[in-house]
């Protein structure tokens, strides 16, 4: 699982010189070859459900922003989008009350963890693996800092105007969106020898015919 929030557009870069490493350490049988993924969008939209679409999961900006988890969003907002067409609930209504707070939660996390950098993260990390072994459940940790307080329910207008930005989508709705950070200096480096020869080897089995999943741009 690879996240990156710079140089969206070279993701098959960064993935060859993952499966390198990977193979200086470990054996790795990777036959067939084949690549699949997908892109997440970190975005509060302005309707969960538009046009007669409900939008569950990442196509409706259900994601973490602060871990990138959104599995468990996933199959939630599917079930409750069942139920909705069911007859049995109002999606709209429940995704807004069950996990819009936990997203916006997520996004503060994010913005308050982009201001202490590094050392701060770390200093959080440690805390949780000291938390988990002192109680023996890592979750605990993770439910007490995503319950959604006071004073992460003042701090949401500042992260909103802040850290996303508002685009107008083609389908008419209005998302909050994360934006992709501009590359860094640390982000331009020469590929190892044998990323290159990876990245040839895919280039050869794509050219008899094979697709990925996915398109590589900054969209």
């Amino acid at each position: 699982c690879t996240c990156l929030w710079r140089q969206q557009s070279k993701s098959s870069r960064y993935l060859n010189e993952t499966i390198a490493w990977y193979e200086q350490r470990y054996v790795l049988n990777r036959r067939p070859i084949k690549r699949v993924g997908g892109k997440g969008d970190f975005a509060q939209p302005n309707k969960y459900v538009h046009e007669g679409r409900y939008y569950v999961g990442e196509a409706g900006g259900l994601q973490d922003c602060m871990w990138g988890f959104g599995m468990r969003y996933a199959i939630t907002s599917g079930v409750l989008a069942a139920k909705s067409i069911l007859g049995e609930c109002d999606y709209e209504t429940e995704v807004r009350g069950r996990l819009v707070p936990l997203v916006r939660t997520s996004a503060i996390n994010r913005f308050l963890m982009n201001r202490v950098g590094d050392r701060g993260f770390k200093m959080v990390a440690n805390h949780w693996m000291r938390d988990q072994e002192k109680k023996g459940d890592g979750l605990a940790f993770m439910r007490w800092l995503y319950k959604p307080g006071i004073v992460w329910s003042l701090l949401w207008p500042i992260v909103k105007l802040g850290m996303l930005r508002r685009k107008r989508l083609a389908d008419g709705r209005t998302v909050h969106r994360m934006p992709f950070r501009k590359s860094l200096s640390r982000d331009i480096w020469e590929p190892s020898v044998r990323a290159v020869e990876i990245g040839a080897q895919w280039d050869a089995i794509r050219r008899s015919g094979v697709k990925t999943s996915f398109g590589e741009s900054d969209a």
